[in-house]
């Protein structure tokens, strides 16, 4: 996506706005930028009769771009508008925020607000339930328009909820933890909506991709965004490494080389071991990386800094998978191989150094050279005695 880049509203989609909800429960969680875009895309909705620019929000916004780009992943991860590519444009389907009521049944959007203000203040937000006899109507039908609007915020309410609840106490007794929960937890409904899984699909990704017993929702990503790459690209060795490093957590991978150099992994190997997960790099990929630096230096300890310095560059490329880290690996070496053939065919520079100087210096000198430059030496000294007795 970029400022110019083309989209349009979705036909058929003007939407009944809660204000009152949208201030007072949503504005604290998605914050004022993403509050002024979501108004924004409700009041210019022009039945997706022409095309737009994302640089004509900016541009009446007042707003950055990458703040654009937050605040469109705040609304889309609270079920407020989907983005949609279609060739080379982008479509905006937008959705109504909940009501009051419908607001505090979802466990995901109670919590990430009682984080924002407070739990005192989120049970004054509450709607009091009113205890007592309920009257019936004795009309039929004259509220098929309102059911049919409430079966549908309940077809809503029920594929936003998120069972944080039954989440949390799975994370309890899998011993896992968040690393910043408001953060995650919105990183964790988003990927739920994507994917359209349940709490306990979202739960086995964010256990399978956990880091020391941390959820880490940038290895989730990462292993949603994994591609299959054709196996007859590589050699026998390269899909070797390839099977070996998809079959084992990183621990594991790195106990078994230290065993077959009869080394036992030490405390900072395994602080490197966290580092690159941090990053986001999947087990698979912290696998190649160790073969590559065990290879590349022989030794029976991991060379933190260039195991680093590889993960680094891994994540900067977005390598998701082992395919992909050996390919790049196969990328890295072509390009130093080039550099080395260019080095090569460039010419020496000249220096005013004489050579017999250079530490690699070799005296090629024959016996008769030898000779002949000792005879005019002699014959100069004998020149310079001459000159000086006159």
């Amino acid at each position: 996506m970029r400022p110019n880049d083309v989209f349009y509203y979705t036909s058929n989609n003007q939407l009944s706005v809660d204000y009152l909800s949208l201030t007072k429960l949503y504005l604290p969680i998605i914050g004022k930028e993403a509050l002024a875009l979501y108004q924004y895309l409700i009041a210019f909705w022009d039945d997706g009769q022409k095309r737009h620019s994302f640089s004509e929000i900016l541009n009446h916004l007042d707003m950055g771009w990458q703040v654009f780009e937050k605040a469109l992943d705040q609304l889309i991860a609270l079920r407020l508008m989907d983005l949609y590519q279609i060739e080379t444009s982008y479509h905006f389907v937008l959705y109504p925020n909940m009501t009051v009521q419908t607001f505090f049944t979802n466990h995901v959007y109670r919590n990430l607000l009682e984080q924002k203000i407070g739990e005192a203040a989120v049970e004054n937000l509450i709607p009091v339930t009113v205890q007592g006899k309920k009257r019936k109507s004795s009309v039929v039908g004259v509220l098929a328009d309102t059911s049919v609007y409430q079966k549908n915020q309940s077809d809503h309410s029920r594929q936003a909820d998120f069972d944080l609840t039954n989440f949390k106490q799975l994370m309890a007794r899998e011993g896992l933890r968040f690393e910043d929960e408001k953060a995650d937890l919105l990183v964790l409904f988003q990927i739920a909506q994507s994917q359209q899984w349940t709490w306990y699909e979202t739960f086995l990704l964010a256990k399978e991709t956990a880091v020391s017993h941390v959820i880490s929702t940038k290895r989730m990503q990462q292993k949603l965004q994994v591609k299959p790459v054709k196996k007859g690209d590589f050699s026998s060795a390269e899909m070797t490494i390839i099977k070996e490093a998809q079959a084992k957590n990183c621990l594991t991978f790195l106990a078994e080389i230290k065993q077959l150099k009869r080394a036992t992994i030490t405390q900072t190997e395994r602080t490197t071991l966290q580092k690159m997960a941090s990053l986001g790099l999947l087990d698979e990929v912290i696998n190649v990386i160790l073969v590559l630096t065990f290879n590349k230096v022989n030794s029976a300890n991991l060379n933190e800094k260039y195991a680093l310095k590889v993960a680094n560059d891994f994540a900067y490329q977005k390598i998701a998978t082992a395919e992909q880290a050996v390919l790049r690996i196969r990328e890295r070496n072509q390009e130093q191989k080039k550099r080395k053939t260019q080095q090569g065919l460039q010419p020496k520079k000249k220096t005013n150094v004489p050579s017999w100087s250079q530490p690699d210096f070799k005296n090629t000198t024959t016996d008769e050279e030898k000779a002949e430059m000792e005879l005019r030496k002699k014959k100069l000294l004998a020149k310079m005695n001459q000159e000086g007795g006159a």
